[in-house]
């Protein structure tokens, strides 16, 4: 099953994907979350957090003197990589979900990043993938051909959530140990 989410900045993309993560708690599930990094009421960059270990590095921030600019931002690529990846690899490997939370911008600044991508869309594995809603590169033009896309907005989110919830429910895949 190939799902994906998107929407605006702020929607609850990853939100939505933390809580389906917390629900389908006896199914193994690897891959990538990405977080807010706030001071005080202002966000001033992203962590990127691999499920599976818990590891977390720097996707983004507004301090960085380096790296390539997306927005008020600077993308830290050497944890992108570092994290992210071997994130991917593994779950390719070990889980029975694998979530991609999220394709954007930044995450697209990193080839190695991409091609770790791909190998999750080209695996048989069941995935959950976020992206930026109206983003237009390769990847997400895949995307949008090969899976079920679903919009969320503030009036769509509890609906949502307990819609994909049921759709990965049913997959007979989740409920078996993986090999």
């Amino acid at each position: 099953m190939k799902l994906a989410i998107t929407g605006a900045p702020g929607s609850g993309k990853t939100t939505l994907c933390q809580r389906l993560i917390g629900a389908l708690g006896a199914v193994k599930i690897g891959g990538i979350l990405t977080h807010d990094i706030r001071e005080g009421r202002e966000r001033v960059g992203f962590a990127i957090v691999d499920i599976l270990t818990g590891e977390r590095g720097l996707l983004a921030h507004r301090a960085l003197e380096s790296g390539p600019r997306v927005g008020r931002y600077r993308v830290h690529l050497t944890d992108l990589e570092r994290i992210a990846v071997p994130a991917l690899e593994r779950a390719l490997r070990e889980a029975q979900l694998i979530v991609i939370d999220e394709i954007a911008p930044m995450e697209l600044h990193s080839p190695r990043f991409v091609e770790a991508a791909t190998k999750a869309l080209d695996s048989p594995k069941d995935l959950l993938v976020t992206f930026k809603e109206r983003l237009e590169h390769p990847l997400i033009a895949r995307i949008r051909a090969e899976f079920s896309v679903f919009t969320i907005t503030l009036s769509s989110r509890e609906r949502l959530f307990h819609d994909v919830l049921t759709l990965l429910q049913s997959r007979e895949s989740l409920g078996r140990p993986c090999s």
